[in-house]
This record gives structure tokens, C-alpha cells and sequence, in this order.
């Protein structure tokens, strides 16, 4: 039984709703502020100010626990397509058997490293003490951001291509039932990602939070669905 240990981590995508909505009010209140500092309604201002740090705060911290699962989520998966191409290593007798171990092997190859995403953070935080030179570190953080995402495009891909290959194997050469294909995570142009995020003063980055989030979710369970199919397969096939 490999089901027992090839569990699927998901994104916590109402982490990632969340964090939206605390940073769209944060900007909402930022701007009622700055009207009433304008009219001089000093302690109003303080007030909308202070409550604009707290939810910016907050929402700086749901934003990093996404962040984070993103590729925790999809190197989770990595360790358990590893599994599973051993697992069937084990089972299948014809040529193929050599390419399933060669896949298992090269899965390390695509783990996510998240020095960029630690990287991201510390200008996010940087940029919160540092005034005027503020834009310059949040455009330096985003460039790291586009890295990290950048690699989780990349690993997905690659990896998409080696378990629909193997799946399909299976499919038209054993007869395995598998009920469709693994989700495949559209791949973005990370220039055009730090472009629109810039000019949309990060709408487009709150947008792809929740709609990255979303996509690695589907990636992860219609990968998992079709790992329990196959191990249905074969736990029937060595009990006849």
C-alpha cells in the first residue's frame, strides 16, 4: 500500500484569500488617511494609519505562509512521484522499467530551492524601513519573486511531461484505467509578471496569489487521484 504515505500537502487558499483582503483594505484605509491628514483630521489619520500597519502586517504574513507552500507543496510532490516510479520500477518487467528508475532518479533535479523566496522577504521587509528607497528594494524583492516562481513553472512542467508520459505508457500499453491527466500548471512570462505587477501597483501579484495557489492545488490532488488509480491496478492484479 503506497496510498497510506503519498498524501498530498495542499496550499491554504484561504491563507491566500486572506492575505489579499487584508492588503486591499490596508490600501483602502491608507488612502482615507491621506484625505483626512489632507483635511486636518490629525487623530483620524493616526487612527486609519495605525490599522493600515496592523493589516499590512498581516497580510505580509499570510502572503510569506503561501509563499512558502507553494514549493513545499510541490517538492511534497516531487518525494512522492519518486515513490510512486519506484513502485511501478517494481512491477513493470518490459524496457520501460529502466526509463521509470531513470524519472525516480532525476526527481531531485526539480526541487523548488527557496533561497529565492527568503530573499524576497528580507527586501519586503527592508523596504518597509527604508523610506524613500523603498521602491528600489521592493522592485529587488520582486525580481527574486519572479525567480522563485519562475523555478515552480519550470519543475511542474518538466515533471508534467515525465508522469503524462509514464501515465500514458500505462494507459495504451497495460490497460490501466486512469480516468484523465495530471493538471499542468500554465506557465506565465516572468517579465511580463514584474511588469504587470508594476504597473498595476501589485493588483496583478495579489491576483496570481490566489490564482497560483488555486492551480497548485489542482496540480497536487489530480496527481494524487491518479496515483491511487494506478495502485488500485496493481494491488488487484497481485491479489488475482
Amino acid at each position: 500500500m503506497i496510498s497510506q504515505f503519498l498524501e498530498e500537502e495542499q496550499v491554504n487558499m484561504v491563507a491566500a484569500v486572506l492575505a489579499v483582503i487584508f492588503v486591499v483594505i490596508s490600501i483602502i484605509l491608507g488612502v482615507a488617511g491621506r484625505f483626512m491628514f489632507a483635511a486636518g483630521e490629525l487623530t483620524g489619520a493616526l487612527a486609519s494609519w495605525g490599522v493600515v500597519a496592523l493589516f499590512g502586517l498581516i497580510g505580509l504574513i499570510l502572503q510569506a505562509v503561501v509563499l512558502y507552500q507553494w514549493s513545499a507543496v510541490i517538492n511534497q510532490n516531487l518525494s512522492n512521484t519518486q515513490q510512486m516510479f519506484l513502485y511501478l520500477k517494481e512491477r513493470i518487467e518490459d524496457p520501460l522499467r529502466g526509463e521509470i528508475g531513470f524519472f525516480a532518479n532525476r526527481m531531485e533535479e526539480f526541487t523548488i530551492p527557496t533561497w529565492p523566496y527568503w530573499v524576497y522577504l528580507a527586501m519586503y521587509i527592508i523596504s518597509l524601513f527604508t523610506g524613500w528607497y523603498a521602491l528600489l528594494f521592493n522592485l529587488l524583492g520582486f525580481i527574486f519573486l519572479a525567480f522563485y516562481i519562475n523555478n515552480i513553472f519550470k519543475s511542474t512542467s518538466k515533471v508534467s511531461n515525465l508522469k503524462n508520459k509514464v501515465y500514458h505508457y500505462l494507459k495504451e500499453e497495460k490497460g490501466v484505467s486512469l480516468s484523465g491527466e495530471v493538471y499542468r500548471i500554465p506557465s506565465r512570462n516572468i517579465i511580463t509578471f514584474i511588469i504587470l505587477s508594476v504597473i498595476t501597483l501589485s493588483i496583478y501579484w495579489l491576483y496570481l496569489l490566489v490564482k497560483l495557489s488555486s492551480e497548485i492545488n489542482n496540480y497536487v490532488k489530480s496527481d494524487e487521484k491518479m496515483r491511487k488509480e494506478i495502485e488500485e491496478v496493481f494491488r488487484a492484479a497481485a491479489q488475482a
